[in-house]
């Protein structure tokens, strides 16, 4: 199912979630309610990366997740605040279809690639933030007129992620390859961290060209220097925009050893975290 959050930047939320159970199945066989996992594809804000999008909702399904792919707000509409914005009413309306949807609205992540997982750290960081939230209101009118009814009560469940999953995320635009981010960039996610930050899962590679390994560690370090709760994970190797780091999804003629087991530490982190 394809849910249209705003037609007018092309944003959607694609829903990936398991079947409500029959009256016939035994009660114990499936979790219900599920925890779920709101994902962002990365792409430079310039184009949403499809190895980033459904082969990662499917992989968390695997471990029991209900999944969304959320397709944000890029190119011309990239700047801030709306991709955040974007992000925002994502969690929302899955909070408030949780009964129908099978999920716990209680354990809502957000996981994010790249320019992806910028949004989510900035969802993780300005969740509260005035400037986000007017703009996030703002735009409502707007979106009723439209004749959007996917936005209808949003504003009566919370956007704080129970838990962020940035994946080798941009978090600030002060390295000599960020001018492509630099036109959207509207905050500084270092700067920006607290104690308000979600719990965090952060991984990436020592040998991604594009946005420096230093960006997560200077983002973790910031997190435990609030008493933020995180797991990181430091791949020796592996290129910039690896996905699911295996051979299904991923196009580079050598797949590092192990940074692909970042999906099954995740999920359990999840599990553990989210309870």
């Amino acid at each position: 199912m394809i849910v249209e959050m705003d037609p007018a930047r092309d944003v959607t939320l694609e829903v990936c979630a398991f079947d409500k159970l029959a009256a016939t199945e035994p009660v114990h066989t499936f979790e219900d309610p599920r925890p779920a996992i709101i994902i962002c594809p990365g792409g430079g804000y310039e184009f949403l990366s499809e190895r980033e999008a459904d082969p990662v909702a499917i992989a968390f399904q695997r471990f029991g997740f209900n999944t969304f792919v959320l397709r944000y707000s890029i190119r011309e509409h990239s700047a801030f605040p709306q991709p955040v914005v974007d992000a925002a009413r994502a969690v929302r309306w899955v909070r408030r279809h949780a009964d129908e949807l099978r999920v716990d609205p209680h354990r809502v992540a957000v996981l994010g690639f790249s320019a992806g997982g910028h949004v989510t750290a900035m969802l993780g960081t300005l969740h509260d933030h005035p400037d986000v939230l007017a703009a996030e209101r703002d735009e409502y009118p707007r979106l009723a007129a439209a004749g959007v009814a996917a936005n209808e009560g949003l504003l009566d469940h919370p956007s704080r992620p129970d838990a962020i999953v940035p994946c080798y995320a941009v978090f600030h635009d002060d390295w000599s390859g960020a001018d492509g981010y630099r036109r959207i960039m509207g905050t500084n996610c270092l700067a920006a961290v607290g104690a308000h930050v979600p719990p965090s899962f952060v991984w990436t590679t020592g040998e991604d060209a594009t946005v420096p390994p230093t960006q997560s560690l200077r983002f973790v370090t910031a997190l435990s220097e609030h008493g933020v709760p995180f797991e990181y994970h430091h791949f020796a190797h592996g290129a910039h925009g690896l996905s699911l780091a295996d051979r299904l999804v991923n196009h580079l003629a050598d797949v590092p050893e192990n940074a692909h087991s970042w999906v099954e530490l995740c999920a359990r982190w999840l599990r553990a975290t989210l309870g």
